[in-house]
């Protein structure tokens, strides 16, 4: 299970691929789904190493806001052109024309893991230090 912390700057993961990573790949698109009300979206990371195991970077800013359990379905990114259905950038961010810049271009899917999100809206533990704040409860059969 992969762990991501939303307030942490960059989390370090690594998976094992379920096919070979090819060496174009340089990069990482999470399509996640929360499994609880099945909320879903998308983020970018960047691949360290992808010798047996990939171990990618990924930015806290990206990491969807509720915390839990979450599916993550992983597709490899490559370099390529910027083409309006493969590229995961809307075209106010994207500073060059169309079909001559350069963008992630989302290739093949290398992985589904499952992942627990924390760090963004998980309420504090409280911790009772004192001996009078011990508590008894009674149960009672029929």
């Amino acid at each position: 299970m992969i762990q991501l912390n939303k307030s942490q700057a960059i989390n370090k993961v690594a998976f094992y691929p379920e096919v070979p990573v090819s060496a174009s790949v340089v990069g990482i698109r999470v399509h996640y789904s929360q499994d609880i009300n099945l909320n879903t979206g998308s983020f970018d990371g960047f691949i360290d190493t992808k010798l047996n195991w990939v171990v990618a970077d990924i930015s806290g800013s990206v990491i969807p806001n509720p915390s839990g359990q979450y599916t993550l379905n992983i597709f490899g990114t490559s370099v390529g052109p910027l083409v309006w259905n493969l590229i995961n950038q809307t075209w106010e961010t994207v500073n060059v024309q169309w079909q001559v810049g350069q963008g992630q271009v989302q290739g093949q899917q290398i992985a589904t893991e499952r992942a627990y999100i924390s760090g963004s809206n998980e309420s504090g533990l409280v911790v009772y230090l004192s001996p009078g704040q011990a508590g008894y409860y009674t149960t009672y059969q029929n």
